[in-house]
This record gives C-alpha cells, structure tokens and sequence, in this order.
C-alpha cells in the first residue's frame, strides 16, 4: 500500500463515517416513533419483551461506552495518532447517545494502552471488531428497531476496523 498525504485517511474517514452518522440519525429517528410492542413479535410479549430490549440496548450502550474510554485512552497515549482517531471517535460517542434513552452508562475506565502506536492501534481494532460481532450475534434476540441500529452500529465497527488498518499502515 501507498502512503498518501496526511489529509487522505480523515477525508476517506470523513466520507465512511458521515454515511454511518447520517444512518444513525435516520434510525434514531425511527425508533423514537416506535413503541416496545410494535417491535415485539408473536412469542414476546409485554413487560418481559420490554425489560429484555431494554437491557439489550443498555448493554449496547454500555460497550460503545468502553469503546469510547478506549478511543480516548489511546489518543491521550498517543496524540499523534488523533488526526485518524478523532473522527472514529466521534462517531462512537454518536452511537452512544443513539442507544442511550434516560439513564445514560456510567463513564467507562479507560483500559491501559500500549506504548507503541502500532500496538495501540491493533488494540483498538480488536476492540472494534469485537464488538462488531457481539452486535451481529445480539440481532437475533432483538426486536426489529432494535436489531436495525445494532446492525447499523455493526457495519460501522466493520468499517472502524478498516480504517484504523489503513492507519496503522
């Protein structure tokens, strides 16, 4: 792979995680006009179906927490690595305010990073693609609003993951 200018990756970032943003938005905005029974299909039902999305979208909002902790974590290590980290980060802290509702997840810690750049960065992207496939895995049990931003959120990480490769290289 060819080394482009500085400016390459935060404009390829820019354009892959304005589409994300721009479908988190549209998704948020779905799902605010969407009960927890609508979502519910012919085997959930009330309050059960309800307290098991909830907690669903909890969880989720509780790793993009982590996640995010993480993303500062490694740009307070490694401030030369901001101008590529900056924009992911970003839109990790809007996928969290697209999963919180009124009780928002305590600040996660942030995890200790690596010294070397290299290091931090495939820490980051293991982190990333973890939590891609945890959300694929979780759309099965979800209801279908539910299931469309975790699938959303999913195709973001995939996303995430590649971009810091191409940072790291």
């Amino acid at each position: 792979m060819s080394s482009g200018p500085p400016i390459e990756l935060p404009r390829r970032t820019l354009l892959l995680t304005g589409g994300a943003l721009a479908a988190l938005t549209g998704l948020t905005g779905l799902l605010s006009g969407c009960s927890a029974a609508e979502g519910a299909g012919p085997d959930r039902t009330g309050e059960a179906a309800a307290g098991g999305d909830e907690g669903l979208r909890r969880r989720a909002a509780r790793d993009s927490s982590k996640l995010l902790a993480h993303y500062d974590a490694t740009t307070g290590a490694h401030p030369d690595l901001a101008g590529a980290l900056t924009p992911l980060r970003e839109t990790v802290a809007a996928q969290l305010t697209a999963l919180q509702e009124d009780d928002a997840p305590a600040p996660a810690s942030a995890p200790p990073v690596p010294s070397d750049a290299s290091a931090a960065l495939d820490e980051l992207i293991a982190a990333e693609r973890t939590l891609a496939e945890e959300r694929l895995r979780a759309l099965e049990g979800a209801p279908p609003e539910l299931a469309r931003l975790l699938a959303s959120l999913s195709a973001a990480g995939s996303v995430h993951v590649y971009l810091l490769g191409e940072a790291r290289a």
